[in-house]
């Protein structure tokens, strides 16, 4: 039987056939077009022959996304497809070749002179007022073009190749449980649901038999993770000159610092709210000596299993009830046949939403299990697919959202099926089971990420300094203790939990982007309730924006400014009245 994946058809021709040559010949033509002004460009160039290069650009762009977004999708079904794996590779080749053949534009513009990019800038649609500037932002840390063109050639096989060495690695784990008395064989994300399983044995069991896969593999995983790091710091620090290794996850995102560095302050103070919420959550489940184990089991939920159709179902009644608008959007991904949702050995594990380019409906991977849970990440997954549809009227070049806003609208469509569910529950259990379950994900998408950002911060630190496997156990052992306090015990196994998590490996210090759109999303939230439906179209234009725009200019047409520490501060009130809502019911 054929595995049902998703219509990929929408973004490339069959491979080889002679509309994808075509395609590849196109891109061809638009990069000689560009390589034609290497010799002619001058800081008077016309304000049309500028965007004559541009709108190339853009055209290159698009071409580009489509054959890597398509490698990827591919790669996701099966990891362990060769095909899907040697074209990703050649994709990589030709996305390399590109962008050093036409970077020759990018890095003369952030050269010329302030005043004849001053022309320009102003000159230019607004659409690319933005895009122009941010280049000239990152002009103090770029290289010559020769050195750019070898950093690029060098991150296929270097970073590139050991990214895709964890992926490959981690995605072929399988774990082994005893349920009931028979041995089962799962994969990761059939593991997660048992580490949440109402027995405390299979709990305890889960964990332990996730890190003990993990465990064996340390050391391999360990270097990996050394070698990303450094060449992280050779590039970052020591080549183009970022103040720490976090400035260049900032900078890429357009933010300061100061922002990331108040964001991560609150959250630090902000823990004890989460150490009270486990002492509760241990007297409301009957747990004596709460440990790591237990902080995600479920109170009093009935098993209650929701079909595909059912769980998609209770997304559009919540998206709908808010705004017309994003429910056909998110109704759109369905209909596009763009969502790869089924369980199965070798897919790429956990959920994401990949925005190929303006005029393609974005593409869902999920792992649905049926639970509440996966319901909620569907809301999430097409949160981010419904952000990326209201921006696509902007150019490719900036139709994406910068990190800090990306997970804005996939956030506040899980706070649409909360306050959608909970509005209607009579009985005081089911009540409680609810909060439970939003305040377990809250901790896990805001101290949960923030605590990894934490750990990260010092690992590049310790690694440079030659820190082994050891240290960097202690390290997040230590990282843990402080998160949680005296509320839990942490057992030792624990120590391995940050070899387990993809995104220090693939994206560094990202994961704050969760934290930042989970308590942006709490302060649009209370916005929303006190204006009512007069909110939408000021929620619905924040996310229109795309990446045409500076963050903290966006937001302050709101009101909202993110270096503001009373703004933070604001997120964690709500997640207090969450709490207390919990405590009053107990």
């Amino acid at each position: 039987m054929p595995i049902k994946t998703w219509n990929k058809r929408d973004i490339l021709p069959e491979i080889n056939s002679k509309e994808y040559n075509k395609l590849l010949e196109e891109l061809e033509n638009h990069v000689k077009f560009i390589e034609n002004y290497r010799t002619k460009l001058n800081p008077e160039i016309s304000i049309n022959e500028f965007m004559n290069i541009i709108n190339k650009y853009e055209k290159i762009s698009v071409i580009i996304s489509r054959l890597v977004d398509y490698s990827y999708l591919w790669f996701s079904e099966n990891t362990s497809d060769q095909k899907s794996k040697s074209f990703r590779t050649s994709v990589e080749q030709i996305s390399v070749d590109v962008s050093n053949r036409t970077m020759f534009f990018s890095l003369w513009f952030k050269n010329i002179d302030e005043k004849n990019s001053l022309r320009i800038i102003n000159s230019v649609p607004n659409e690319y007022k933005h895009y122009l500037e941010f280049i000239r932002v990152m002009k103090p840390y770029t290289l010559t073009e020769a050195e750019e063109k070898i950093i690029n050639l060098k991150d296929i096989t270097g970073g590139g190749a050991l990214i895709k060495l964890y992926d490959i690695i981690t995605n072929d784990f399988l774990f082994t449980l005893i349920i009931k008395g028979k041995k089962k064989e799962l994969t990761r994300g059939e593991l997660t649901n048992y580490v949440k399983d109402k027995d405390p044995k299979i709990r305890k069991s889960a964990y332990q038999e996730l890190y003990k896969v993990y465990s064996k593999h340390s050391d391999v995983l360990n270097e990996i993770y050394r070698n990303v790091v450094l060449d992280w710091g050779n590039e970052c620090l020591k080549l183009r000159g970022y103040k720490e290794p976090i400035t260049s996850r900032n900078k890429g995102n357009d933010i300061t610092d100061k922002t990331i560095k108040t964001l991560i302050e609150v959250c630090r103070k902000n823990r004890y709210i989460f150490q009270d919420y486990f002492k509760l959550k241990s007297k409301l489940c009957k747990i004596k000596n709460m440990s790591r184990y237990d902080i995600y089991t479920s109170y009093k939920e009935k098993n209650v299993k929701y079909n595909y159709n059912k769980a998609q179902q209770l997304v559009f009644n919540a998206y709908k009830n808010y705004s017309e608008d994003i429910y056909k959007l998110a109704k759109k991904i369905i209909d596009s046949d763009h969502v790869d949702y089924e369980v199965r050995k070798n897919k790429m594990g956990g959920a994401y939403c990949m925005d190929i380019s303006p005029g393609i409906t974005p593409y869902v991977l999920l792992n649905y299990n049926g639970n509440i849970r996966e319901v909620f990440t569907l809301a999430h997954e097409l949160g981010h697919g419904v952000h990326d549809l209201l921006a696509s009227k902007h150019s490719p070049l900036t139709c994406h959202p910068p990190l800090v806003l990306a997970e804005t609208a996939s956030v506040f469509g899980e706070m649409l099926l909360f306050e959608d569910l909970i509005k209607d529950i009579k009985d005081k259990e089911t009540k409680k089971s609810l909060l439970i379950n939003k305040l377990d994900d809250t901790y896990a998408t805001i101290i949960r990420q923030i605590y990894f950002i934490i750990f990260e911060i010092k690992a590049h630190e310790e690694i440079s300094k030659g820190a082994d496997l050891n240290k960097l156990n202690f390290l997040y052992l230590e990282n843990l203790k402080e998160q949680f306090g005296n509320s839990i015990k942490i057992p030792e196994e624990f120590k391995y939990e940050w070899i387990s998590i993809p995104h220090i490996y693939h994206t560094p210090f990202y994961c704050y982007s969760y934290a930042f759109g989970n308590l942006l999303v709490f302060a649009l939230y209370e916005k929303y309730k006190k204006e009512g439906k007069s909110f939408v179209p000021k929620y619905l234009k924040i996310l229109s924006y795309g990446g045409s725009e500076n963050p903290a200019k966006v937001l302050k047409e709101i009101g909202i400014d993110i270096e503001d520490e009373k703004f933070w501060q604001g997120g964690f009130d709500l997640v207090k009245e969450i709490l207390q809502e919990l405590k009053e019911l107990n």
